[in-house]
This record gives C-alpha cells, sequence and structure tokens, in this order.
C-alpha cells in the first residue's frame, strides 16, 4: 500500500466535470493510499459529492463536500463543507449543466464531417448530473473503442477531433459564451450554501495583487490554495506569507484528475500534494452555517 506526501488532499475531481474516475473510484484510490480526508471539488458541479460523502462513511474516509467555480475573471474558487441544496449555488450549477450540454451538442454538429458520431443522449448517460465537457466525448469515444488510446494528448485522439489543443479550446468556447459568474458571485455562492471560499492556484493565470486580495477578503475569501502542483517553491512561500499577513487559511490539493491526463498529471497520485488535519480544523472553523 503507497504512502501519501499529505494525509488530507483537498483538491480532487470526478467524472462530474473532467476527472477520469467515478465517485466511488476516487474513495477507494484515497483508502488505498491511506488518505485521511479528501475533497471532492468538481468544476461548476455538486453532482458527485453525495456519492463521495456516502461511500466515503462505508470505507471509513472523510469526505468533504466541495466545488471548483470557474468565475468570468479567468480565476478558480474552491468551496468547502457546501452543506444545503436549496440556494443559489445549486440553482446556478443547474442553469450550467443545462448550457453546458447544449453547448457540447454544438460541437457534435461539428464534428459529424470527421466522423464523430455520438448522440445527445448517449452524452447525456455519460455526463450525468454533471457539467458537459470534452473529456464525457473523450471517454465515451474510448469505452466505445473508437479510440484505442484513451489519452487526452494521444496522437490517435489529437488527430480524430482535429485539434491539438481541443481540450482548452471547448472551455474557451464555451466561457465565450459569458455562462460564469464574477468571482463577487462565486464568493457570495459559496458562503450561501454554508461553505468556505478559497482562492485556488492564486499563481496559475498571473501574480497575486495584495490591492485585489484585500477585496476578496472583505467579500468573504477565507484561504488561499498554497501546496498545489501549479506553484512553484518561491510562489508557495509568498501564498503562505499572504495567508499569514491576512488571517487566511492556506490549503492545498494535488488538483487530481487521473486516467486520461495521467500525462500532464506525471504520475502524481491523490496526495502527493495536500495538508494536514489540522488546516481542515481550520477550515471548518470559517463554515458559515
Amino acid at each position: 500500500m503507497d504512502s501519501p506526501n499529505f494525509f488530507c488532499d483537498l483538491h480532487i475531481h470526478t467524472v462530474a466535470s473532467d476527472g477520469g474516475y467515478t465517485a466511488g473510484e476516487v474513495v477507494d484510490l484515497a483508502v488505498g493510499r491511506r488518505m485521511q480526508v479528501i475533497a471532492v471539488t468538481d468544476h461548476d458541479s455538486a453532482a458527485s459529492n453525495r456519492k463521495a460523502v456516502e461511500a466515503g462513511e462505508k470505507a471509513g474516509l472523510r469526505v468533504i463536500p466541495g466545488i471548483e467555480l470557474t468565475t468570468s475573471e479567468r480565476r478558480h474558487v474552491l468551496g468547502y463543507f457546501l452543506q444545503t441544496d436549496d440556494c443559489e449555488l445549486y440553482r446556478y450549477l443547474e442553469t450550467l449543466r443545462k448550457l453546458s450540454r447544449a453547448h457540447m451538442c454544438g460541437v457534435l454538429e461539428r464534428l459529424r464531417p470527421r466522423g464523430i458520431t455520438v448522440s445527445e443522449q448517449e452524452l447525456a448517460e455519460r455526463s450525468g448530473e454533471g457539467i458537459s465537457n470534452m473529456s464525457h466525448l473523450l471517454d465515451l469515444l474510448h469505452r466505445r473503442g473508437d479510440l484505442t488510446a484513451g489519452q487526452f494528448d494521444s496522437q490517435e485522439a489529437l488527430e480524430l477531433f482535429g485539434d491539438p489543443d481541443y481540450m482548452v479550446n471547448f472551455f474557451r468556447e464555451f466561457a465565450a459564451t459569458r455562462p460564469f459568474t464574477d468571482t463577487a458571485g462565486a464568493l457570495r455562492m459559496i458562503r450561501g450554501a454554508g461553505g468556505v471560499p478559497v482562492w485556488a492556484h492564486p499563481f496559475q493565470f498571473g501574480d497575486v495583487e495584495e490591492a485585489e486580495l484585500e477585496k476578496l477578503v472583505a467579500l468573504g475569501l477565507a484561504g488561499l490554495e498554497v501546496i498545489t502542483p501549479k506553484h512553484d517553491p518561491a510562489q508557495r512561500e509568498k501564498l503562505a506569507q499572504l495567508c499569514r499577513d491576512y488571517g487566511l487559511v492556506p490549503t492545498g490539493g494535488t488538483d487530481y484528475h487521473g486516467r486520461y491526463f495521467q500525462s500532464i498529471e506525471k504520475g502524481r497520485q491523490i496526495g502527493t500534494c495536500g495538508v494536514g488535519p489540522e488546516v481542515v480544523e481550520q477550515l471548518e472553523q470559517r463554515r458559515t452555517g
């Protein structure tokens, strides 16, 4: 049984967004890695949370129900300990689910001349209650036998889709339809669901300006993701200092997708990045209901 570097991994994706494993499979992987706590944080979907929590309870693993919201300013905001589905956040997620499904149906039409014949029903069955995207189409084609290689960047997949950046370009197309809330809205909706908002991998799209951070803290931001594969040591130290300066919780996680994304995740497993139990306790103290 392999040992993790950290026993609490607070950034994991499932098939509800662009992860390669179901909620149950993620729990099994985490148990196999001897994790103590994980958080399911799918992009713009909470569809796997209930199943993951239930699977964790059966397996003796604590699973925090979470989310990773995309914002119109290209920030990602993690939300932890979501407590209620009768709120603005879940109504917003349902709207996103419908918009993403409609957008993917348009993508399917464009791909038909390339010999990719997938029905709307097949796509709906594969994406379930999650947010439809190109990873669902990749998975469907692989399971159906149309693709022998399952990696998103295999030569076979790139030739079939006719675009070396098809994953990113799909997202850019969808984002261009302006479906996402702004950062203030993301913070408000996470708080309204009883959750704790954390800025995910803050350095991904540029530097972290303190003036902007102050505004986000005033709007309810509770933490910064520090220990992530997307940050180098100097960035981690700067973020840790900002957490000390502004009273924020320093979180961490692998941003794990698995299966179809192993080539870019370079062998990292659940628990490669993360935090200790004391950070989970600090997040719990920031809950709002």
